[in-house]
């Protein structure tokens, strides 16, 4: 499984990572939302992990941009922050976020979370083409 992580802060980045790890995944890392949008725009990820107070743009803003035109528009992500606020959650709902965790949470629901995303079957196929992700 290949997976995006993006945090401005490199101790939960590393914490992201060893749990990660320890799921078999490959991890590619960025620390601004700015290079992360970049990286996630001509790279196909099965996940994307974002902090939502990212420098450069916000998390928020990085996916809200993917979903409208990327390769990884209907990839699942998960949002990390210090702490969540209604209005944080109301964002993720509307960015069809797959989860939400506090950066207390990763340790304990980050690889339960990875271990149902690699089980949901993939339901898309890409249009070789247009280029473009066309749903089942």
């Amino acid at each position: 499984m290949k997976i995006l992580v993006v945090h401005r802060q490199r101790e939960i980045a590393n914490q992201i990572r060893t749990v990660l790890q320890s799921v078999g995944s490959i991890i590619r890392y960025s620390s601004s939302g700015l290079d992360g949008l970049l990286a996630a725009r001509i790279e196909t990820f099965d996940l994307i992990i974002c902090g939502t107070d990212l420098p450069v743009i916000t998390g928020f803003e990085m996916i809200r941009s993917l979903r409208t035109n990327s390769v990884n528009k209907n990839t699942p992500v998960v949002f990390v922050a210090e702490e969540l606020t209604k209005e944080m959650e109301s964002l993720g709902v509307a960015l069809q976020a797959s989860d939400m965790l506090t950066t207390a949470d990763v340790e304990t629901k980050l690889a339960t979370i990875v271990r149902e995303v690699r089980a949901a079957p993939d339901n898309r196929w890409e249009d070789l083409l247009t280029k473009e992700r066309v749903m089942n």
